[in-house]
């Protein structure tokens, strides 16, 4: 299943805050969570518009982070957002 934890696209590609339910979801179902950090694609398709600019993304996979090694869905849900924004290039990563 893939689930964008954000919700939507940021208006600045920078990374937005996380919502809850994917991580309640992974925490209920034992299921890993297997960050994926997109960059690129935020200037060929821009929020808002539906023109698509020719462009180059670069989509890494992480390795998977598996709930039972955190006591709460908070602390799962900062450390996949760690790992995040440390493979993220800078003017990606959030304020």
């Amino acid at each position: 299943m893939l689930i964008f934890a954000e919700g939507t696209r940021s208006k600045d590609g920078r990374l937005q805050p996380f919502k809850r339910g994917p991580f309640y979801l992974a925490m209920e179902t034992g299921a890993p969570i297997v960050p994926v950090v997109i960059a690129g694609t935020e200037k060929m398709m821009r929020k808002g518009s539906v023109a698509i600019t020719p462009g180059v993304a670069r989509v890494e996979f992480q390795e998977p982070v598996w709930p039972k090694d955190f006591a709460t869905r908070e602390e799962l849900m900062a450390a996949v957002r760690e790992r995040m924004i440390a493979a993220l290039p800078e003017e990606m990563r959030p304020i």
